[in-house]
Parts: C-alpha cells; structure tokens; sequence
C-alpha cells in the first residue's frame, strides 16, 4: 500500500500538492476512480477515491479514515547535536522516523562542530521516511538551539542525557525504561510516558552543560561500552525506547 501525504487534509483540502500529483499519476500509473490512501502527518490515515487525476493536482474524496497509523506507545523527543558531516545527522533522522520518534531537536553545543543547521532537505526526507514505513505521524523537526536554552526549557516526563565522561550515578538505558514502563499509567495516547534524550556533539557536552542538565533533573544514561558516533548513539537510544515499550 502506497502512502500519500497532504498537510491540508484535515482541514478540508481535498487535493494532492504537485509533487505528491506527480507521483501519483506520473510514477504508480494512477487514474479516475482508483482509491489512494491518504496522510495527515498527524496520525490520520484516510482511504481516498481519486475524482481527478490532473498529474499537478490530483482530486480525491475521502471515504473514511483511520485515527493513529502507525502509532507507538511512547512520546519520544530526540535532542541530538548535529555532526559537522549533516548526512549523518540526516541518516539519522530518516531511520529514527521508520522506527518512531515525535519530535527531533538540533542542538548546538559548547564543543559543536557544526554551527549552522538548514532544515529544509531534512523536513523532505522525513515525510519520505514516514510514508515508506507507515506512519501517520511525520516527526515535529523544531528549530534549532543551543544545549542551554534547550535545558532551561519546561519539559515533561522522563528526561535522560548520554555523554562520554565517567560520571558517577550513569544507568543503563534499558534499566531506565523498564522501570519507566512499570509506572505507565495506561494505554490510551494521553498518558503515554514521555521521553526526551539528549545526545552531544563530537567534542561531548562541556561540565558546564552537564552540570547545568544535572541541576534540572536530566538523568545520566549509559549506551553501553562502545564509543558510539553521535548518529549512532541517537539511534541506538531511538531503538532502545521502540524496542522497550512496543507490545
């Protein structure tokens, strides 16, 4: 089953965008009459009849749709520094979508490589990811912002950093989820735990930023004992949240 996405569904829209048209009509052959299936990239999966096959603006109905495709049981937020190479930081961002991630935050630390971050490619490769792996969700990509103002921000929930230096009080990330699990309050999406994990540069988190993510409550999580690239340490950390809580 091919997936279409169209941010103005929800709304009302009932016509794909010129890319989305193209695709449809141009590449998988498409025409009057054929039902399609149709993403809000909000979770809403709506099965569609096309009533125009123009290969710019495809027309559709909506017969009926479905609420969280491809939904997990988590809220899971990824605060990763982008590597000075950003077809790192994209693989990583196009793996953790097909996995499940709700919201990817580019930070820019102390010891950064990288200080400017475009999100233009990275928004495209994510609604691709979410389409090829079925999900209704495409991941909220947030402006980028330093690890600072990143820690001062009120947030919610289960709040985890990962960095290389021997501290004390370090747990191991399964151990973490798994007692997050215990306490899950219920299975409907509202009160499904929330996760953010935060991942640094290639230089690491400065002691200040780790002091400063101490003093707000983050708590140190160990990855294991490979020295991990920073896409790779993001990841793993994505995987280890799906495979956690996924039933």
């Amino acid at each position: 089953m091919e997936l279409f996405y169209s941010k103005d569904i929800s709304a009302g829209g009932r016509v794909l965008d010129a890319e989305e048209s193209g695709h449809c009509v141009k590449v998988l052959r498409h025409r009057r009459g054929d039902t399609i299936h149709v993403v809000d990239g909000h979770g809403m999966l709506y099965d569609c009849t096309i009533v125009d096959d123009n290969p710019r603006a495809v027309g559709f109905t909506v017969d009926r749709w479905v609420e969280n495709y491809g939904s997990h049981d988590y809220w899971l937020e990824m605060a990763v520094c982008p590597p000075k190479n950003i077809d790192r930081f994209e693989w990583f961002a196009e793996k953790a979508t097909e996995i499940g991630v709700d919201r990817i935050t580019p930070l820019f630390g102390d010891y950064s490589e990288r200080k400017v971050f475009k999100p233009e490619r990275i928004g495209r490769l994510l609604v691709s990811a979410a389409k090829q792996s079925h999900k209704g969700t495409i991941p909220e990509l947030v402006p980028a912002t330093t690890v600072k103002e990143f820690l001062q921000q009120p947030r919610e929930g289960l709040k985890l950093i990962c960095y290389c230096d021997e501290a004390t009080g370090k747990v191991d990330i399964k151990e973490v989820l798994a007692d997050a699990q215990s306490v899950m309050p219920g299975s409907d999406r509202a009160s499904q735990p929330k996760i953010t994990i935060m991942i640094g540069p290639e230089g690491d988190f400065s002691r200040a930023e780790v002091t400063l993510a101490l003093e707000q409550g983050w708590q140190p999580v160990s990855l294991g004992d490979s020295r991990l690239r920073i896409e790779t340490a993001a990841l793993v950390a994505t995987a280890a949240v799906y495979l956690q809580f996924t039933r």
